[in-house]
């Protein structure tokens, strides 16, 4: 999440007037402040981008060519957050815990024989009270037996678009977003909870904006 100057906020006049800058603090260990939201069910979810009528996520994979990774079935979510003080918005669609990289992937990285590999499906909606940009750098899973959250990675965002699961794009400021997040915890990790982290923010002004953790359990 970058969040930059935005010249009008009728909403939150009092946090950023006169045009008031955010500086966003990073803290991937974590640490932030552990506000926790109780995620809300959704009516309906899309379909991953990429699926036809003709094919799933899981049918595309194994026609993507004879080095792609392949996958078992994508499980439903249908969770969502707001965050009313950033604007942000997310829902929790589906995700992936069987995805196997192809045998190059895995030559490559070999991080991966110790890995399982994670695909989550978010739709995204990027504040429209700051210049913002919120994508898959947002995202992190928590829960994990060093007590590091687990950044997203994009190591495998070239397979698993091509095995059907595009990878989430970045949405800018007020636009929705729809993709797949890519994890890849050890291979013992049996509870998986998706985090969003807001940042801790600081306008020109001198206000501050407290971390909070958004979190959503996926099994």
């Amino acid at each position: 999440m970058r969040v930059r100057i935005r010249t009008f906020l009728p909403v939150m006049a009092a946090i950023v007037a006169g045009s008031a800058l955010l500086t966003a603090c990073n803290d991937d260990s974590g640490s932030s402040s552990d506000g926790t939201a109780s995620p809300s069910p959704t009516v309906s979810a899309p379909a991953p981008s990429g699926t036809s009528v003709a094919g799933t996520p899981s049918a595309l994979a194994s026609t993507a060519g004879a080095d792609s990774g392949s996958s078992g079935s994508p499980v439903t979510v249908n969770k969502s957050f707001t965050d009313d003080v950033m604007g942000e918005k997310a829902t929790v669609l589906k995700y992936v815990s069987g995805y196997q990289p192809s045998a190059a992937s895995k030559t490559k990285y070999s991080a991966l024989a110790d890995e399982q590999v994670v695909l989550v499906e978010v739709k995204v909606t990027a504040s429209s009270k700051y210049y913002d940009s919120f994508g898959a750098n947002s995202f992190y899973l928590t829960g994990m037996p060093n007590g590091i959250d687990q950044a997203s990675t994009t190591i495998l965002d070239d397979e698993v678009k091509a095995a059907g699961y595009p990878p989430l794009p970045d949405a800018e400021t007020g636009k929705t977003t729809t993709g797949w997040v890519v994890f890849t915890p050890g291979k013992g990790t049996k509870k998986l909870v998706l985090r969003y982290k807001r940042l801790a923010a600081k306008t020109s002004s001198g206000t501050s904006i407290s971390a909070k953790n958004f979190d959503i359990p996926l099994n």
